[in-house]
């Protein structure tokens, strides 16, 4: 009967479907009047928090797309998040140093999910080092999540810089 049992056991195991839950949401940061940019700010700079940002993740149709259920979700990750200046032009990130990024949800609590420490100048799309061995399987299931950016900067953005936050949720599902 264990022999049975291992081996229905394994041929469920290969109907293991893994597939990417993308998401991405444009913010614009808002200068501050009274700074004009570029200009150092005290102390080589200080940590702020951005506003949170509510991202559409559309699990449902995904996993109605890949005919699985979030309720046969084995494993869920974060595969990517990169961060990207689309406006103005010219504009680089060389206004931040270091970047951490949190996730959460209404009923979730928040969780560090990728960073970047010594961010490179000269650079308007930059790649974020994603947290190892974390399972976001709750995360990864609802229809949004909201992303909290905490940044060392130090100087003031331009005015209006728009920032673009595009990812992925890594997903293995069991259709079965």
């Amino acid at each position: 009967m264990a022999v049975l049992f291992t081996a229905c056991q394994k041929i469920k195991n290969l109907a293991n479907i893994n597939f990417n839950i993308p998401f991405s949401q444009s913010v614009t940061v808002l200068g501050i009047a009274d700074y004009p940019y570029g200009v150092l700010l005290p102390g080589g700079g200080l940590s702020l928090p951005f506003p949170p940002i509510t991202v559409a993740t559309n699990a449902q149709q995904i996993f109605d797309q890949y005919h699985a259920s979030s309720k046969n979700l084995i494993e869920a990750d974060l595969n990517n998040l990169d961060l990207q200046i689309t406006a103005p032009a010219g504009q680089y990130f060389d206004f931040v140093d270091s970047i951490q990024v949190f996730i959460s949800t209404e009923t979730l609590p928040e969780v560090l999910v990728a960073y970047l420490y010594n961010v490179p100048k000269g650079q308007n799309k930059i790649n974020l080092v994603t947290v190892p061995g974390l399972n976001l399987k709750s995360y990864a299931v609802q229809d949004s999540v909201t992303l909290r950016l905490n940044a060392h900067v130090n100087a003031i953005p331009a005015s209006g810089t728009n920032i673009l936050t595009e990812g992925a949720f890594h997903v293995v599902a069991n259709p079965l």
